[in-house]
């Protein structure tokens, strides 16, 4: 059967539009991914051209993919469309609304009550859930399938299912390493972070925390400076964790430091280190990240966020503020551009930078601690040493959760303008 003529395009996004998706049937669904794939040079590439028209079949602009993390039971934003380009922190943040959970239970789309309302597709390989696909909608009237939309929902999960599942990373299915091995890749992943003899401005001071979640992890933090009178620091976060994240990180890191020494301008640092990390047709790798340059005579800072979490600013009156803006993860897509953002700092102000392993806490009842329990208590103690404020953050986290701490990588870097 041949599929519908018009809804296949160059772009090989052969998908129904919303006027006639009620004669399409889940076999054209398949057909229709086909020759997406073919058009399409590598799975991320295939998922950019795809996913806005799953969302016009089911007619709502609106799709967010998250990732699943079966080892560390997280689910992690990955892309979305069809929503300003600062909305992932928004989008983090409404994620328990989403109820997420209950994807591990289900293997058939269900809806989560509210307004707006979500309509979760689960994506499954066998017994393995690989990642879900959120779609919002403003009335929840429109959430509702029908016979021939549930069809096709679980087309979508299967393809979907198989095809992520298909490129993860070899080395997270290949659990050969030895101890020994484990232990020395982590001792080379500590020589990485800064020690004690690390620069600090005159204008300012820093703070970096870093727990791994296994023997080698996926988190990474620095700052050094490339110039009189600077200040650059980094935080990264890579999927997953274990030998395979520490891969993407001991890469990552490299990259930045070359660049680093051979550019004047760090305009278009993260458009070259995400087209190098870009994998191609292999598999999927990405990490997220933010980097930012503060220069100490205006007190000017430039930052470029690569899908992570906005960096947070508390002043010296404990006024909070959020640094948005940036792009999708660093490795996802080929042709990401990542520009340098501008603000100016004051006196007293605290900038911090945090990844998943705190924010992703839970306590016995399944709440999250969240970025506004982070945020609470950086505004609570802000004016403390940086380390007490990092002992004191990290204390009452682990007590949020009344029991052993979530198996995940944790840092949070810290720095204060005098």
């Amino acid at each position: 059967m041949e599929a519908c003529p018009g809804c296949y395009n160059r772009r090989g996004m052969a998908l129904a539009t919303s006027q006639n998706f009620e004669h399409r049937t889940s076999r054209e669904l398949c057909i229709a991914f086909s020759r997406a794939l073919i058009d399409a040079r590598n799975l991320p590439e295939f998922l950019e051209m795809v996913l806005p028209g799953i969302g016009r079949i089911f007619k709502t602009p609106k799709t967010v993919l998250i990732d699943y993390r079966e080892h560390t039971d997280q689910f992690v934003l990955l892309h979305f469309e069809g929503y300003g380009p600062e909305a992932r922190h928004d989008l983090q943040r409404r994620m328990p609304d989403m109820k997420l959970r209950r994807a591990l239970e289900l293997r058939e789309p269900y809806r989560s009550s509210g307004d707006p309302c979500f309509l979760v597709i689960p994506f499954y390989l066998r017994d393995i859930l690989e990642a879900v696909l959120v779609l919002e909608f403003e009335d929840a009237a429109d959430a509702v399938l029908d016979e021939v939309g549930r069809e096709a929902a679980q087309v979508v999960s299967k393809m979907l299912g198989l095809l992520m599942s298909s490129a993860r990373l070899k080395v997270n299915q290949d659990q050969t390493f030895s101890t020994e091995d484990l232990r020395k890749a982590r001792q080379i992943q500590l020589s990485y972070l800064p020690g004690d003899d690390q620069p600090s401005g005159d204008l300012c001071e820093v703070h970096g925390y870093n727990r791994s979640s296994a023997l080698v992890g996926g988190d990474y933090f620095d700052y050094f400076s490339t110039r009189r009178g600077s200040l650059q620091g980094v935080l990264a976060d890579a999927c997953g964790h274990g030998m395979a994240a520490a891969l993407i990180v001991s890469t990552f890191r490299g990259l930045l430091h070359s660049e680093m020494g051979r550019r004047s301008d760090f305009e278009g640092l993260f458009d070259y280190i995400n087209r190098s990390i870009y994998a191609g047709d292999e598999y999927i790798q990405y990490l997220t990240g933010v980097f930012f340059d503060f220069e100490e005579g205006n007190r000017h800072l430039r930052y470029c966020n690569a899908g992570h979490y906005d960096p947070v600013i508390v002043s010296s009156e404990g006024h909070l503020r959020t640094l948005p803006g940036g792009g999708p993860p660093l490795g996802m897509f080929k042709e990401s551009t990542y520009r340098l953002s501008h603000t100016e700092l004051q006196a007293g102000d605290l900038l911090a930078l945090f990844t998943d392993g705190i924010i992703d806490l839970q306590n016995r009842e399944g709440d999250f601690f969240g970025v506004r329990g982070l945020t609470g208590l950086l505004t609570q103690y802000h004016e403390r040493p940086l380390q007490e404020i990092s002992n004191l953050v990290l204390q009452e986290a682990q007590e949020f959760t009344g029991g052993p701490e979530k198996e995940d990588d944790v840092t949070l870097f810290l720095m204060r303008i005098r």
